[in-house]
């Protein structure tokens, strides 16, 4: 994906977070893929220098 895919890809995401903290019933219950799971335990690490990934790490 480019720079500009990601933005989009980030504010969906953003917008699904802000509906499931603004509405109790709206929850989707997907468990996170491999991907979403690496970047979520960085930002609890409090990993604050995120390196930029250059190439698909799904693979």
């Amino acid at each position: 994906m480019n720079a500009d895919q990601h933005m989009k890809v980030a504010m969906w995401h953003m917008e699904q977070a802000r509906l499931h903290i603004n509405n109790d019933t709206h929850k989707c219950g997907c468990p996170p893929n491999e991907h979403d799971q690496k970047a979520i335990d960085a930002v609890e690490a409090g990993m604050l220098k995120i390196e930029e990934e250059v190439s698909c790490s799904t693979s």
